[in-house]
């Protein structure tokens, strides 16, 4: 569940709903969990924002103004197979989820709408698109994303250095080997001379930031990951 959070901070949502309470209530959710937000209240709106900013997944309620959520979404499926589309619905509209049915829609959430329920339904989606692409698990509770170039501790997002980014996404692209001292100052300073202890240090900032002794020496050649 964390590492499906951590991937969706750089991923886009397109949230159309016309209930103003629900819109401002679920939009404040989304904007916690993804890297922006477009929050509409019709289907017209929502089908230019959709042309406009191409997000990475869609929820949309049933019965909007101006253009309901069906022929949003027909609309959208005469082109794109590929957007994963979530409908909200409440328990009158049940009859229209049977319309639907060939809009390959990749999730229903019944109102009011549930947190947990929702963030269940929107990784669901998204893995349909892509299997945790991008993300790398350095750890149980270690999270590298290849996407934002960043490092997530038990969720939060860890502040590093330049060459502290640098090594670890050394480390990362050798993670099947043991990367030389001379590999890594030819590539974090390729224009000094550096010594060991330079390095020492560096290894052991990172260790203190992440908790972890992710990074391992090995004697008289240099360090590896030691990832799960």
């Amino acid at each position: 569940m964390m590492g499906d959070l951590l991937l969706l901070k750089s991923k886009t949502v397109l949230f159309a709903e016309d209930d103003k309470i629900i819109k401002l209530q679920i939009t404040e959710v989304l904007e916690m969990i993804f890297k922006k937000v477009f929050s509409v209240e019709d289907g017209k709106k929502a089908y230019d924002i959709y042309q406009e900013e191409r997000p990475d997944i869609i929820i949309s309620d049933i019965k909007m103004p101006n253009m309901d959520g069906l022929t949003f979404i027909e609309k959208i499926r005469q082109t794109d197979y590929e957007t994963p589309i979530i409908l909200l619905t409440s328990f009158m509209e049940q009859e229209l989820v049977v319309s639907a049915a060939n809009l390959s829609i990749d999730g229903y959430i019944i109102k009011p709408i549930e947190f947990n329920k929702l963030i269940l339904t929107i990784n669901k989606a998204m893995k349909r698109v892509q299997r945790n692409h991008g993300l790398i698990a350095l750890s149980e509770n270690i999270f590298y994303n290849s996407a934002t170039q960043e490092i997530y501790l038990k969720g939060s997002l860890v502040s590093l250095g330049i060459k502290e980014l640098e090594l670890i996404k050394l480390l990362i692209v050798n993670r099947s080997k043991t990367v030389t001292k001379e590999e890594i100052s030819e590539t974090l300073w390729p224009l000094e001379a550096i010594c060991e202890s330079a390095i020492k240090n560096l290894v052991l900032r990172i260790r203190k930031k992440l908790d972890n002794d992710i990074i391992i020496s090995v004697r008289g050649i240099g360090y590896r990951l030691n990832i799960i």
